[in-house]
């Protein structure tokens, strides 16, 4: 049994860097820099998202962490604070395309907050969580290191070689898609009793309010966006979805070693999976709406936008 769970361990410390670096090198293949130039010109809708998933996020939920924590069994709740302070996450553009939300519209907004982490966790969490001993200089070669530097070796590639991107786009997704499994896995399977624990805990409670919070922070973000933003539920969706990949190289790495690492680890790991229950659904479903009012044939490729609409 050590044995499985030391080679458990070793999985997740191999699986999160290599699904932080594979996603955003996907990212970057897909994106090109109008999206970026675009969306930057838009102020009013910069802040907008910038102010929900900085300001508004992860200074009300680390209240609402602070004032449940007696509820909160062993580091759980340094998990949640981590995860709050992460946004941009990858997986925002597969759950836009679900939604029928045009790409520039989750790609823009999701590669400024990328870039907002970058600064803005080094800076905060050492803040947050004083009790835990997290390097602030740490998390920012982490972040530059596998998130920042991906992206941009994207979106140079995409340039350089417009004809490959595509192709390196689908195999760094599925080597993100991979990874992202063999996360989850060894992630709560190295840790079986502690899940089992915080399973029949308050815990997913707790999770299920911190996405509901996020959601309706970023949905009035949407109707206080500026004119490029045309879907108002879009930034909803981005700033429920944290960037668990961020979140999880802090914790592994930025911490120290802390002993409460495996329980800051699955909490992040559980906030990621109740999230993804939560909006993957309203994803499907508010896109399904969109489709049909629109007159497009649907298929389930569609339908998870692996493929694009099809019109009548």
């Amino acid at each position: 049994m050590h044995t499985i769970e030391s080679l458990l361990g070793l999985l997740i410390n191999v699986s999160v860097p290599a699904f932080a670096i594979a996603s955003m090198l996907s990212m970057g293949l897909r994106t090109p820099l109008r999206a970026f130039r675009r969306q930057l010109r838009d102020r009013r809708t910069v802040f907008a998202v910038l102010g929900a998933n900085f300001v508004v996020v992860p200074a009300v939920g680390t209240l609402l962490v602070w004032l449940l924590n007696g509820m909160l069994p062993h580091q759980t709740g340094e998990g949640f604070v981590i995860a709050l302070c992460a946004a941009g996450a990858p997986f925002v553009l597969q759950l836009g395309a679900m939604a029928r939300i045009p790409y520039g519209e989750t790609a823009g907004p999701m590669a400024v907050l990328l870039l907002g982490s970058i600064l803005f966790m080094p800076l905060v969490v050492p803040f947050l969580l004083q009790d835990v001993s997290v390097h602030g200089w740490s998390v920012a070669q982490l972040l530059l290191g596998t998130m920042l530097s991906p992206m941009i070796a994207g979106i140079v590639i995409a340039a350089v070689w417009p004809g490959w991107a595509d192709r390196f786009a689908r195999i760094a997704g599925g080597v993100a898609a991979v990874s992202a499994v063999l996360m989850f896995l060894s992630g709560f399977g190295a840790n079986t009793g502690l899940v089992l624990s915080l399973v029949l805990s308050p815990v997913l409670l707790v999770a299920a309010g911190l996405v509901a919070l996020a959601f309706v922070a970023g949905r009035f973000a949407g109707d206080l966006a500026g004119d490029t933003l045309t879907v108002p539920d879009g930034p909803a969706i981005l700033t429920s979805q944290r960037n668990i990949a961020a979140a999880l190289l802090v914790a592994r790495t930025g911490t120290g070693g802390a002993d409460g690492d495996a329980s800051i680890v699955v909490a992040i790991l559980l906030l990621s999976a109740v999230g993804f229950v939560m909006l993957v659904p309203y994803a499907l479903g508010s896109g399904l709406l969109r489709r049909r009012r629109a007159g497009e044939k649907i298929s389930l490729g569609v339908l998870l936008g692996v493929v694009g609409p099809k019109s009548d």
